[in-house]
């Protein structure tokens, strides 16, 4: 049973949910794409691809990996267009949690200490729209396994 395609790059509770499904079955190919950016700076150079880029330089490891036909079927049995359209959505999903923590925080700082945490946070964490963070704080129950995976790496 393939899903049925659905715009995926905005947080909603369909495409979190297709997120979450896909998480066990797509890992080891996560993980061999892991080994393409293995350093900050090689990581934010692929983030700072158009998505179309990302897509050929997944694809071009995965074919090396022989590991295209196997993400190929995990990504068309959850509905998603690319590996590199999963990938986005869980950037998305990462940074809308990393700014509800850091603005959650942040509400319990004096000023001073919260100019200072916002000096030390991630660019990409403090432009998440208010409308994701807001996602994240009625979704809490939903996502809170990875919640709590992410706020026990802080």
């Amino acid at each position: 049973m393939s899903a049925q395609l659905l715009p995926n790059g905005s947080l909603n509770a369909q495409s979190v949910q297709r997120w979450m499904q896909t998480n066990r079955d797509i890992a080891p190919i996560m993980q061999a794409i892991d080994t393409m950016n293995n350093t900050d700076a090689s990581i934010k150079a692929f983030e700072a691809l158009p998505a179309a880029e990302q897509d050929k330089k997944i694809d071009a490891l995965l074919k090396a990996k022989n590991l295209q036909e196997m993400a190929n079927t995990i990504i068309h049995k959850h509905g998603w267009k690319s590996v590199g359209e999963y990938m986005r959505l869980s950037t998305k999903l990462g940074n809308a949690i990393a700014a509800y923590f850091l603005f959650g925080d942040m509400e319990k700082m004096t000023e001073e200490q919260a100019t200072q945490l916002k000096g030390k946070a991630d660019p990409a964490v403090l432009a998440v729209p208010r409308s994701d963070i807001d996602f994240v704080k009625r979704n809490e129950k939903t996502l809170q396994h990875y919640i709590q995976a992410y706020g026990a790496g802080r």
